[in-house]
């Protein structure tokens, strides 16, 4: 029977028995109409426990930039051997502990001893996740280690629980060392968390015993040491939050760097240096997978005579106004380069001989626009331009720079807004058969 249909019989059922008769429950059938309330109520509750595991997840992963990641994956292997050495003189003064005083302790030197074994275990197995680059998971394995042993030794020995409880800081140091950011919190937590599990059951134990542990002394106790985790991880987070901002921070000035070291000043164009670079890169490339790659190397025409009628200010202000003119007509793969006071060149991947040529008539093109918009006492702005193309024998971009260098100059002896090909000067074969070109 449908669920709507059986509601419905049940409440004709309920509604049809008489006024004295006595109902066998009073409590009213729930209608499926309420029935998708309790649903969004269920689904609202996964919800919330959804994100609480996801912000638990984060605390105790945190997630760092590739380069945060490299820095701690090279101080990790030093911060481990750090807290080892702390912790096996923790040990050490442990077992001193056990054996120089005269008390009844519930273990001995052998717990020490195996908790040794288990932690140079640990310290493998850690060493071997730093390798590979799981540091958040070496870190947290480290940590949970430390609390988990310091549980164990409070729980054997009550009577040693201040000594052993030192156990929980070197956790806190571990994971807050090699995992940073607010994955310290949780572990402070946890903690604090055992250690007051161990202290009412280090209570119990030593009461049955016949002795007694001062509920004053203890409260005492568990206070402090509540500030002390609390500070700790605090300082450790200040001090991961630094780093991260130091690192960022040297990240922007490198960035800004080698924006300065690569690009012109007057232009933002990129400068020969970063033509050089990428030429490198692209001629590898072609070469590699022999795909076309032209180089375009542009004088402009008379530019000294501006420069010495106007002012190299006013010639400054030129020039930026034809780089900007000249990039709007590139493609993003292409780089526009200012490599000399008015020469400029332009690297062309995945373009042909043909290609260049075209290019090189739609620069010229923008290039007369922008002239238009000046005042008419300014000459006209013109270039001359060579187009050179990759071809087999290349050992170097040296060959295609000489080519395009001798075409441009080819073009500066023609006469004013000229273009030449490497045609010009050799009918060597290209990775693209062309056929000589020649623009006026």
């Amino acid at each position: 029977m449908h669920p709507i249909e059986a509601a419905t019989n049940q409440l004709i059922f309920w509604s049809a028995l008489p006024l004295g008769m006595p109902s066998m429950s009073t409590q009213v059938t729930i209608s499926p109409v309420s029935r998708p309330h309790q649903d969004e109520a269920k689904h609202k509750k996964q919800h919330r426990t959804i994100i609480v595991i996801d912000h638990l997840r984060a605390a105790l992963i945190s997630r760092t930039d590739p380069e945060i990641r490299r820095y701690r994956a090279r101080t990790a292997p030093a911060e481990i051997k750090i807290l080892y050495i702390l912790l096996g003189a923790w040990l050490l003064v442990g077992i001193a502990y056990t054996q120089l005083i005269a008390i009844k302790i519930n273990f001995g030197l052998a717990f020490n001893l195996i908790s040794i074994l288990v932690l140079g275990l640990i310290a493998g197995f850690t060493y071997w996740l730093v390798k590979r680059g799981d540091i958040a998971l070496a870190g947290n394995l480290m940590a949970s280690t430390l609390i988990f042993l310091t549980g164990i030794g409070i729980l054997l020995s009550p009577e040693d629980l201040y000594v052993m409880s030192a156990g929980f800081p070197l956790a806190i140091m571990a994971v807050g060392a090699i995992v940073g950011g607010t994955s310290v919190y949780p572990f402070a937590g946890l903690s604090f968390v055992v250690l007051i599990l161990c202290w009412f059951r280090a209570q119990s134990i030593v009461v049955d015993q016949g002795g007694g542990l001062d509920n004053i002394s203890g409260a005492i106790f568990l206070s402090t040491q509540a500030i002390a985790y609390l500070g700790l991880a605090a300082m450790l987070h200040a001090l991961s939050r630094h780093i991260l901002r130091s690192i960022n921070k040297l990240h922007s000035q490198a960035d800004q760097l080698t924006e300065m070291a690569l690009t012109d000043p007057l232009t933002s164009l990129a400068n020969r240096r970063h033509l050089i670079e990428q030429l490198e890169c692209e001629f590898t490339r072609a070469h590699r997978y022999r795909r076309p790659l032209t180089l375009i190397y542009i004088d402009m025409d008379g530019f000294k005579s501006i420069n010495d009628r106007f002012g190299h200010l006013f010639g400054d202000e030129i020039l930026r106004g034809a780089a900007l003119a000249m990039r709007a007509v590139l493609r993003s793969a292409d780089l526009l380069a200012r490599i000399g006071g008015d020469e400029f060149s332009v690297l062309l991947p995945e373009t042909d001989l043909e290609g260049g040529r075209r290019v090189a008539k739609k620069l010229r093109k923008a290039l007369s626009a922008y002239s238009q918009r000046l005042d008419p006492v300014i000459p006209p702005l013109s270039f001359s331009a060579g187009v050179g193309q990759l071809r087999r024998e290349d050992k170097s971009i040296d060959d295609l720079i000489a080519r395009a260098d001798e075409a441009q100059y080819r073009a500066k002896e023609a006469g004013k807004g000229q273009i030449r090909t490497q045609h010009e000067i050799d009918q060597l074969p290209l990775f693209e058969t062309q056929t000589p070109n020649t623009v006026k």
